[in-house]
């Protein structure tokens, strides 16, 4: 076997293929995935193509959280966002720095990365990939297989580790080359580029802003909550969420053993509602009544709301245009 690298693998095609590319010069890779609320495989990394794709490229690969220390970095990413709220250039030298230790811990002499020249207009620029090796303390430490033959030499290739005419120089956002050698190796199930990830999402990212609006502390299962239901807000601290089918209603449930408060439909098929804020008598029956307007009504069906040890009477159906309710994402 040989020397130990390490690669940073998402699932995606570009990461799979630089692996695969410094694997030919007998390198025995070490895959890092990084993970962490934002990603839309939470809590199922072994389900992931990263995991799947990984397995049948014969290459360990470590699974890495990084999710409340990353909720702090979007909070105030230095280099700022991409189309929404994604702090892409942040986010690579956040995972490089963490790469770094776990280089320390291997004694890898390098890390792998499926970037490529000129693909993303904002993180794969040649200065972005500079100002990446720069921040993340990685000068000569970052090889980019896919286009390593248009960028200046690393310190694995000066050393002699590897062949530098074994390498490619591919540039520029068509993914033809890529697809080709993905058929050349028999390299199937990975994903779509960005796929994965939340912050490109422009619904999630309106529900992240105005969740970091709030001014409070945001864990991991706050964040799981932005991905489900339909979202209300009655005043700046009190958010709603309604599950739309059965599957959100039972995500709703499990996520209420952390904190929130659980509003459930008693005797007539409805919406769960979870409260993330202050239960008050007004704010209760706001949310009875917003389970009565999103169920079928059922004639000569009573139709109670429990939360604990009490049974809210929500009378009539909320009007939706209601002044002091706001809806939350275009998916309401």
């Amino acid at each position: 076997m040989g020397k130990k690298v390490i690669a940073l693998i998402s699932g995606g095609l570009d990461s799979v293929l630089a692996a695969r590319v410094v694997m030919e010069q007998g390198f025995d890779v070490l895959g890092l995935y990084f993970t962490s609320a934002f990603s839309k495989t939470y809590g199922n990394e072994q389900s992931t193509h990263a995991a799947s794709v990984s397995k049948a490229l014969g290459m360990e690969l470590r699974v890495m959280d990084m999710s409340q220390e990353y909720i702090e970095l979007i909070r105030n990413p230095k280099h700022g966002y991409g189309k929404n709220i994604n702090p892409c250039i942040d986010c690579k030298i956040f995972m490089l720095r963490k790469t770094k230790d776990v280089m320390e811990e291997t004694g890898a002499p390098f890390v792998v990365t499926g970037e490529v020249l000129g693909q993303r207009p904002m993180s794969q620029r040649r200065d972005t990939l500079h100002l990446i090796e720069r921040d993340a303390d990685m000068k000569g430490l970052i090889v980019r297989p896919l286009s390593a033959t248009l960028l200046p030499p690393t310190k694995a290739e000066q050393d002699g580790l590897l062949r530098r005419d074994l390498l490619l120089g591919i540039s520029g956002r068509s993914r033809s080359v890529q697809l080709l050698l993905a058929e050349r190796y028999g390299i199937q199930g990975y994903s779509t580029p960005a796929g994965g990830c939340l912050l490109t999402d422009k619904n999630f990212s309106e529900k992240l802003r105005d969740l970091f609006a709030e001014n409070r502390p945001v864990t991991p299962h706050d964040i799981k909550m932005l991905t489900i239901g339909r979202h209300f807000k009655l005043d700046a601290t009190t958010r709603i969420v309604l599950g739309r089918d059965n599957g959100e209603n039972k995500a709703l449930m499990a996520l209420a053993l952390h904190g929130y408060h659980l509003f459930t439909p008693q005797g007539f098929p409805g919406p769960v509602a979870l409260l993330n804020g202050e239960p008050t008598p007004e704010i209760n029956q706001v949310i009875g009544r917003l389970i009565i307007t999103y169920s079928k009504k059922m004639p000569g069906q009573s139709r109670l709301i429990r939360y604990g040890d009490s049974v809210i009477d929500p009378g009539e159906p909320l009007p939706i245009n209601m002044p002091s309710l706001r809806r939350l994402g275009a998916e309401n």
